[in-house]
């Protein structure tokens, strides 16, 4: 039974692998999309979004600020200025597409994937990191800056 057991259990974490290496292609290669009415972040065709207010309890915006090389100093940016910087790179490492409707379509790069990364965490820390007894852990988010080259 033992034996049963542990051929399963590798059997599993080999299926989690293969399936980490298939979607290795595909993640973090999509683009977001800048909703200026909506105030959101999503990644484009998938209904995953964070609300860019998220930005304002973060104390990460220093890392969006290196990301897109701007001088190291304090940043406290509200939803308004996040978008705006989203659709205004200060680094010009990329060119928003507008798509109508106050939406902007931003390519996938470190810059763009550690904003999506700060807002995913910040979700996270805010809303699933529940450390009471007896709950049940979600997964941090998996980083998306790091599918593509700083």
């Amino acid at each position: 039974m033992l034996q049963i057991m542990r051929f399963g259990a590798s059997g599993f974490l080999l299926l989690l692998c293969l399936a980490g290496c298939a979607s290795d292609g595909h993640f973090g290669s999509q683009n977001y999309i800048v909703d200026l009415d909506k105030q959101c972040y999503c990644i484009e065709g998938s209904s995953d979004c964070h609300l860019l207010s998220l930005i304002n309890p973060s104390f990460r915006e220093d890392w969006i600020a290196d990301a897109y090389g701007m001088p190291k100093q304090y940043y406290s940016w509200s939803a308004s200025e996040l978008a705006n910087l989203l659709i205004n790179p200060p680094d010009n490492s990329y060119q928003p597409e507008p798509i109508g409707g106050g939406q902007y379509r931003l390519p996938p790069t470190f810059a763009t994937h550690m904003v999506w990364d700060v807002l995913a965490m910040e979700y996270f820390t805010l809303y699933r990191d529940d450390d009471g007894f007896m709950s049940v852990l979600e997964l941090r988010p998996q980083p998306r800056r790091f599918s593509v080259p700083h």
